[in-house]
């Protein structure tokens, strides 16, 4: 039975009801009540044997949601309703807000074991007068390079980035707002929440301020839906600072890019953050260039002309057949280019006409074979043939790699043959989940040179100048496995393994014997 709640008696009609009790009515033949009465009887019963988990989320719970928990976790859900159901959604939701606010602490608990000398200012040292390092920076601990937002984005399957700045936040968290992180640990705001107060209230200086804002912000969050905290918590910063939204503009600008973000149909998203009204003019600009294209008799919807405007703004382009440059668009970008890998089979089947997969563009991942075809097409009609009136400015770069060359192991630098080899190879840096192209990358040996290691392919890879530095001067180790996967062991012993850098899904017709895997590296005008 539900606490606070009885079962409600129901009487035929002319009956007197029991003092004290309250009774429902019902019409003699009235289906209607019949089935509220039924439905009533069901919902009581269900609750009463299985309880409301609701009765777990205990406030101020000393023992931090463990009774609500295992509520959550061993809950009979055979009879739920659906009433039943949508509690136990916003149980474990509510559970998930605890964990997040555990989690937090222990984030500042590992940053400030290893806090360190002072933060790697690029000195082969630390040196007197270095300051120290801020959350998720690398720093000098005893003596080796330590980087917690490396570590840390192993273990959360993230990359580098959002790591760190989900250690900066969850620093801010603990050490600075404590009255959210403690609504976070009663189960009264989401993680989202909590760090969007943490965001938005980080630009007060003045504590007092910032706690005054704090305390403004959950009184408002207690009695509201929090899909609109963002909005109040940048009202209450700027109640209490003129320069609020000014500082807070100066972060958001620090923190433009441009970032790409592949779908699963062959195409990509291009995210430019920018100034807003800077990104009004570009859009402006692109609204006007494709109302004088459909002026012209252009087919193309308005959608398709600004995106086909914008990359032929940002791209090299020769004028030629319909191009949004042949109505005054000018072409001002620098020349560039997208390396597609494909195997040899990949290659074989697209000039025989058969089907097949179609290879993986760098930045982006897989692309279907009628990409391949198009983007090979493009390439040889402007390498051959050229474009009329200009000239070209494609570049092929087709390569069937049967073996890898047989280069120079005794010498410590690798011959301009096997270090190509090795960037074709492995496409990005090899420190696991880091995705900086391999052609601004290092060229490391997996067992250095002094130590008996050969300047060879299969010990040779590629690291970014970071990754680089914290194998060498941060206690990493890294060992190749019989299976070609590559085992990383970190400072405190943890391992990550990662598999071999040219494990692309299975050709439909792999290769046998007598044909040994190729790799092919198709350089495309972008």
């Amino acid at each position: 039975m539900i606490e606070g709640m009885s079962e409600c008696p129901v009487e035929s009609a002319g009956s007197r009801p029991s003092a004290g009790r309250a009774s429902l009515s019902v019409v003699p033949g009235g289906a209607e009540f019949s089935a509220l009465r039924d439905r009533l009887r069901d919902e009581a019963r269900v609750a009463a044997r299985f309880g409301l988990l609701a009765r777990d989320d205990v406030p101020d719970d000393p023992d931090r949601g463990v009774g609500l928990f295992e509520a959550i976790a061993f809950q009979d859900t055979s009879e739920l309703n659906d009433s039943g159901w949508l509690d136990r959604v916003e149980m474990i939701g509510r559970t998930e807000a605890r964990l997040a606010a555990l989690k937090a602490s222990a984030v500042a608990g590992y940053e400030a074991s290893l806090r360190g000398v002072s933060a790697d200012l690029g000195h082969r040292h630390p040196e007197p007068g270095d300051r120290d390092a801020e959350p998720g920076e690398r720093r000098w601990v005893a003596g080796d390079l330590r980087s917690t937002a490396d570590e840390l984005a192993l273990a959360w399957q993230l990359h580098k980035g959002a790591a760190t700045a989900r250690i900066h936040t969850s620093c801010e968290l603990v050490h600075n707002f404590p009255a959210t992180l403690r609504a976070l640990a009663e189960g009264e705001l989401t993680e989202r929440a909590a760090f969007t107060i943490v965001r938005e209230l980080s630009v007060l200086d003045d504590p007092a301020e910032m706690a005054a804002a704090e305390a403004a912000v959950l009184e408002w969050a207690s009695e509201h839906p929090l899909q609109r905290i963002k909005q109040e918590a940048q009202r209450e910063a700027a109640r209490r600072s003129s320069t609020a939204r000014s500082k807070a503009h100066a972060r958001a600008m620090d923190e433009r890019s441009v970032r790409i973000f592949p779908t699963s149909d062959g195409t990509a998203e291009l995210i430019h953050t920018q100034d807003a009204l800077d990104a009004a003019a570009v859009m402006n600009s692109l609204t006007r260039a494709a109302n004088r294209c459909r002026r012209n008799g252009d087919p193309r919807t308005m959608d398709q002309l600004r995106a086909d405007i914008a990359l032929s703004r940002l791209l090299p382009r020769n004028k030629a057949g319909g191009a949004p440059e042949d109505v005054g668009e000018a072409s001002v970008g620098a020349e560039a280019a997208v390396v597609i890998h494909a195997t040899g089979a990949e290659i074989r089947a697209l000039v025989n006409g058969a089907s097949d997969t179609g290879g993986v563009a760098e930045h982006h991942g897989p692309i279907p074979q009628e990409s391949l075809r198009k983007h090979l097409t493009r390439v040889l009609t402007r390498s051959l043939l050229g474009d009329a009136g200009s000239p070209s400015r494609s570049r092929l770069a087709l390569r069937l790699i049967d073996e890898p060359p047989a280069g120079t192991p005794e010498r410590y630098t690798p011959n301009a043959a096997t270090d190509r080899f090795v960037r074709l190879r492995d496409r990005t840096c090899q420190f696991p989940g880091c995705n900086q192209p391999a052609e601004f990358a290092d060229i490391d040996h997996r067992v250095a040179f002094a130590a008996g290691g050969r300047s060879n392919t299969d010990n040779l890879h590629c690291l970014c100048r970071h990754h680089h530095r914290l194998k060498h001067e941060g206690g990493w180790a890294v060992a190749s496995d019989a299976d070609g996967t590559t085992t990383w062991t970190s400072p405190n012993g943890r391992r990550y393994r990662t598999p071999p850098p040219d494990s692309d899904p299975p050709d439909s017709d792999p290769p046998g014997d007598s044909d040994p895997p190729s790799d092919a590296s198709v350089t495309a005008p972008a």
